[in-house]
């Protein structure tokens, strides 16, 4: 590990999960979905009190509650991978993820 951050390796490229185009990005703990994007702004989940929660995003969370609990490990793979790839995402990307998912709090 380098300064504290997860390192993953494609190839002989280093790959630092944690942080994507030289800024520090906080990914949902569940999906590994970015929790603020410039695209779609906050995406993060809610609270049961209403405030934003600051590991998991909309899609996995919601009034303190997860959307889906029986959900597992694998399901969450394949979703995430078939929303990737819907969205044209690279083979590199979706393997980062599959790799990171299992190793996300949710998961642990």
């Amino acid at each position: 590990m380098l300064g504290g951050h997860r390192q993953e390796y494609f190839g002989r490229l280093r790959v630092d999960a944690s942080r994507l185009y030289g800024r520090i990005m906080r990914q949902c703990q569940s999906c590994w979905m970015p929790l603020t994007t410039k695209k779609a702004g906050d995406c993060r989940g809610t609270e049961a009190d209403g405030s934003r929660s600051s590991k998991w995003c909309s899609l996995c969370y919601v009034n303190g509650k997860f959307v889906d609990p029986d959900c597992t490990v694998d399901e969450m793979i394949r979703i995430v991978d078939t929303a990737l790839r819907r969205d044209g995402a690279r083979f590199p990307f979706r393997w980062m993820a599959r790799r990171q998912i299992p190793t996300l709090e949710r998961w642990c």
